[in-house]
């Protein structure tokens, strides 16, 4: 599907070219990325890098599982 904004405030068109600066990506992914929100689709983060870490995010890990973690991330440091 194309869509094409026409009228656009000159105001709106600017914010819109910042904040793709900003961000460093372009106008159409930052605007792609705020319409899909805007009817609740989950979108990566429109940093014009393909990043799969926005569907990484799960439930919250039991906390034996977080205690698990921690044992495995200790250093000896009599080892180093």
């Amino acid at each position: 599907m194309t869509l094409n904004l026409e009228n656009l405030p000159e105001d709106v068109g600017r914010a819109l070219h910042e904040r793709a600066v900003a961000e460093h990506t372009t106008v159409e992914a930052l605007a792609m990325a705020a319409i899909a929100n805007s009817v609740e689709i989950k979108q990566p983060p429109a940093t014009g890098k393909r990043d799969l870490s926005f569907m990484a995010a799960g439930p919250p890990l039991e906390p034996e599982v977080l205690r698990a973690l921690e044992d495995q991330r200790w250093i000896d440091p009599e080892l180093w």
